[in-house]
């Protein structure tokens, strides 16, 4: 996801974004902009600004850092920031003397609860997380239920399937609605369809998409039966049953190769389908046994302790050609 998110700075680039670099686990670059110039990089929980290296940190008090953070409040990224924001300081070593340090030089109110900036530790580096770019301030407020996925990796999971903005976009394991409702929130797709063996989570995922205003419909379905015509989605979109925390692998054993040739079915032929699940080997050894589609891209990702993959699906170019003869031989 660094590599997907490192790329994305570079579409932004200059003038708003120079000297961008990675680390094992964030992307670093020097901005002159507005945040919202910031808005469409979706793949990130944080946006800091770097005050210091944490070892030299200690050594001189925190003076550098102090020094960093009045230098972005009063020409840099807190400064656009409207208004003295409150903040609040991670647990970290020298925790005291960080409150003291900038109460006493920049007079910003500590309030734990309502923070405009986070002062934290990460890696190498002290950070001032910025409130406003926070993950839970720029997606859109959910209702969860166990085992729903990561917003950013729902993200990633949006931005692999490329949705256009009529299609119709499915998911077969809807859960809370969670990668419906991204895909929603970056303005594409006409029609959400969502569909789940358990009704509690679509009361969950209505609660989440009504708000959007967008067309939707949701309904109680098993994945080996889909309740949807021959080729009739665009994109679906899944986080599915592991067998680990929701399932079984024994469960998954005959839930995939069904679930798969139904997927073959409703998919349009220049369709797209992006599945995440920890259960590879059996995934792609039912891929393998499922006519009329295959794997074209794996990423795999880090999420809660767990490194599941995302699969993307589609059409062999087999049986593409033999759509588009079907559709010759029709129209004659």
């Amino acid at each position: 996801m660094v590599d997907r998110l490192l790329q994305h700075c570079h579409d932004i680039g200059a003038p708003a974004l120079t000297n961008i670099r990675r680390t094992s686990d964030s992307v670093l670059f020097d901005f002159d902009g507005t945040l919202d110039q910031l808005l469409p990089l979706r793949m990130f929980s944080t946006l800091s600004v770097v005050l210091d290296e944490s070892e030299h940190a200690r050594e001189d008090g925190f003076a550098d850092a102090l020094a960093g953070l009045t230098e972005s409040a009063e020409h840099g990224v807190i400064a656009r920031l409207s208004g003295p924001p409150a903040y609040r300081v991670d647990d970290i070593e020298g925790r005291g003397v960080l409150i003291e340090g900038v109460g006493a030089r920049l007079g910003w109110q500590n309030d734990p609860r309502a923070w405009d900036v986070n002062i934290s530790e990460h890696g190498r580096f002290v950070l001032a997380e910025i409130g406003a770019m926070h993950r839970s301030r720029r997606y859109p407020k959910l209702h969860r239920i166990p085992a729903s996925v990561n917003p950013v990796v729902g993200s990633l999971l949006v931005q692999l399937a490329k949705p256009e903005a009529d299609d119709t976009v499915y998911d077969p394991f809807c859960g809370s609605g969670t990668l419906l409702t991204e895909v929603a929130a970056i303005g594409k797709g006409a029609l959400f369809l969502g569909t789940d063996i358990a009704q509690k989570a679509l009361g969950v995922a209505r609660l989440n998409l009504e708000p959007l205003g967008k067309p939707y419909l949701l309904a109680q379905a098993r994945a080996e039966a889909l309740p949807l015509p021959a080729q009739s989605v665009d994109r679906v979109i899944s986080n599915m049953p592991f067998g680990k925390r929701v399932g079984s692998h024994q469960v998954n054993s005959l839930l995939y190769p069904r679930f798969l040739g139904e997927l073959a079915r409703v998919l349009r032929p220049k369709g797209r389908a992006v599945l995440l699940t920890e259960d590879k080997r059996l995934f792609q050894q039912a891929v393998q046994e499922t006519r009329r589609i295959r794997v074209i891209k794996e990423v795999q990702v880090t999420s809660g302790g767990l490194h599941p993959t995302a699969y993307v699906v589609e059409y062999t170019q087999k049986s593409r050609r033999m759509d588009r003869r079907k559709k010759r031989l029709g129209e004659r």
